[in-house]
């Protein structure tokens, strides 16, 4: 098949784990393309010029933004705003005008029906892999109406990425189908563990108040366990939380920043520590992290929050408290309790898991059957060309989750 692959942002490049810290989406395309390019399809990626894939690429900015940031020194000036997603939709843009016909282009850009909307039929079909929340409380109903706008779009096909996802969905979407996100499991070369090896627990999580990072830090001390914290600040209010929240209560030994590490250190991490503590206290779409801890033969602490209960066996990989106790507050006391149980968890179960349910053969296969159905509609309208994109349907500031 003849398939277009659009990055979801200008912001970081698509690259392989170990040539990148962060990016869950971004590992996710990476993964697609590969496989995708390993069963012998024709696949063409839209991303920034410095990505590292398979496929061929098609630069749609010259480096990422951050890349671009790394490079020039921690004192240079970041070229767009972090809430400006307009040169996100470059990649889109891109696919959609080139001369020759792709059978589907598959989008990962949040915000891409600003783009689609313009297509009128032409007959080009955009399937989109929504990564973020469709929760007006979580998003805003600015965002969800831009999606609500494209529900009955012919051209232009969604996919989520868990049932939470959909069951909080408030753009009222009519979805392709679900498709759980998959991981290389070569990426993640740890072997079977054994139970328990120290007394660490490891939180490995962006630097943000939703990811209740300050929950695992409370939890933690109450269970008499160390806490080591790894994961990336983004500019601004992430910063900010850190340098007020979390960094005071940082003690050597006993709670420690690991800062973003790379892929070799996180699966370290997670290898030696006794379990990861992810305490989010939102409806996460999906949660790529779960998914690693288990690849790696790690059992996991949360709260039964968004899909974080579709990818965890509550018992069985790990354990899964209620988010708020009969106060209303955040339900420190049963993540406690979840943590004495840690030891009950055979790590076996964490990895086999994940290997009957979250690799990227099958998060492919399935994406896979999806392009074939639309591609025999792109076929029945293949005299039809794709209209040219209007840039004035795009809105400034438009709000980004990124996870």
């Amino acid at each position: 098949m003849k398939i277009a692959i659009v990055a979801p942002s200008v912001w970081y490049r698509i690259a392989p784990p170990h040539e990148s810290k962060y990016g869950g989406a971004e590992k996710i395309v990476y993964w697609i393309c590969e496989k995708l390019v390993e069963w012998g399809h024709d696949v063409t990626l839209f991303a920034t010029g410095d990505s590292i894939t398979s496929a061929k690429l098609v630069p749609t900015y010259p480096c990422s933004v951050l890349g671009q940031d790394i490079k020039n020194g921690k004192d240079s000036k970041i070229s767009i705003s972090w809430n400006d997603i307009n040169d996100n939709f470059l990649g889109l843009r891109k696919a959609l005008e080139v001369e020759e016909k792709f059978e589907v282009i598959h989008s990962h850009v949040y915000g891409d029906p600003l783009v689609t909307s313009s297509l009128n039929g032409s007959g080009v079909q955009v399937l989109s892999t929504i990564h973020n929340s469709m929760s007006a409380k979580d998003m805003g109903w600015e965002n969800i109406m831009l999606y609500r706008s494209a529900r009955n779009r012919k051209h232009h096909r969604f996919v989520a990425i868990s049932k939470s996802q959909t069951i909080h969905d408030d753009a009222g979407l009519s979805y392709k189908d679900i498709v759980y996100n998959g991981i290389d499991l070569s990426s993640y070369k740890t072997g079977r563990r054994l139970k328990r090896k120290n007394d660490t627990l490891l939180c490995l999580s962006r630097i943000d108040p939703q990811k209740g990072i300050e929950f695992a830090i409370d939890a933690a001390q109450e269970a008499g366990m160390k806490l080591i914290i790894a994961g990336r600040k983004h500019p601004g209010k992430e910063e900010e939380f850190f340098k007020d929240r979390i960094e005071p209560r940082l003690q050597k030994g006993v709670l420690e920043y690991a800062g973003e590490v790379s892929n070799e250190e996180k699966i370290k991490l997670l290898s030696v520590t006794t379990g990861v503590i992810f305490p989010s206290f939102w409806r996460e779409p999906f949660g790529l992290v779960p998914v690693e801890a288990g690849a790696c033969s790690t059992p996991l602490i949360g709260f039964e929050c968004g899909a974080i209960p579709e990818i965890v066996i509550n018992g069985k990989t790990g354990f899964l408290a209620q988010p708020r106790n009969n106060s209303g507050k955040p339900n420190i006391k049963g993540l406690v309790e979840a943590i004495k149980r840690i030891d009950q968890i055979d790590p076996t179960d964490c990895f086999d898991h994940v290997k009957k349910n979250f690799t990227a053969d099958i998060m492919v296969e399935n994406y896979l059957n999806i392009y074939k159905e639309l591609s025999d509609k792109t076929m029945d309208t293949d005299t039809a060309k794709p209209s040219t994109w209007d840039q004035s349907n795009m809105h400034e500031n438009f709000p980004i989750e990124v996870y």
